[in-house]
């Protein structure tokens, strides 16, 4: 899907350079009047281009969360590209993201290795509610995030995913019977709502972790 990706963008460059080339040609009088429609195209189509090249999100399956962009072949991680930075420095900066968006960071992280690799454990309480009859449930999610380091590249997993109410009963991804579940046992969506509500809570975390790892958190004081 990447390669797919790289060449609309191309596509859309041929296109742009085309409409560049067409306000050129235009004669004075009817270049005037063209002038600011052209700007939008352009401004539009590069609005496009940036938007596919920077999306980076997950979408929940019936085998658990995936790269929406990678569907096809099931690849249940996401690499956020994050330019300029060393593996050393996406490293430290995720340790930061941790400090000061963990009430206790050092009992969160359950594992490191420096400059290549950090695990760590998040709680949420009531971060969805689930529809149950007339009424909606709160459930409360407890997962383990996964970071690779490269330079310049973060590869982002979820792992050991658990979604449980107050009761302590489970909301299965894929499940059956009298249980709480998402998609049945032949892979049928039934809960649609909490599909797109655990697929925008995890893609916001995603963007949250990336603008912080590319310096975009910056508070004004």
């Amino acid at each position: 899907m990447q390669i797919i990706l790289v060449k609309l963008s191309k596509e859309i460059s041929s296109i742009i350079l085309i409409n560049i080339d067409i306000c050129k040609k235009l004669k004075p009088s009817i270049m005037f009047k063209q002038f600011f429609n052209c700007k939008k195209i352009l401004f539009f189509l590069l609005l496009v281009v940036s938007f596919l090249v920077s999306a980076q999100k997950m979408v929940l399956l019936p085998t658990g969360l995936m790269d929406a962009e990678n569907v096809e072949v099931r690849k249940n991680y996401i690499v956020l590209n994050i330019a300029n930075k060393t593996s050393k420095q996406l490293y430290d900066e995720s340790i930061k993201f941790i400090n000061k968006n963990y009430k206790n960071p050092d009992e969160v992280i359950k594992g490191k290795t420096e400059g290549e690799y950090l695990k760590f454990v998040t709680y949420a309480p009531h971060f969805i509610n689930v529809k149950n009859g007339l009424a909606k449930v709160p459930f409360n999610v407890e997962y383990t995030t996964e970071l690779s380091f490269k330079d310049g590249r973060v590869k982002y997993e979820i792992i050991d995913l658990r979604i449980f109410n107050d009761s302590n009963y489970t909301l299965n991804i894929t499940g059956g019977g009298i249980s709480f579940f998402i998609f049945n046992k032949k892979g049928e969506l039934k809960k649609e709502e909490t599909k797109i509500d655990i697929e925008n809570y995890f893609n916001k975390n995603i963007s949250i972790l990336s603008d912080f790892l590319k310096g975009e958190n910056s508070e004004n004081w």
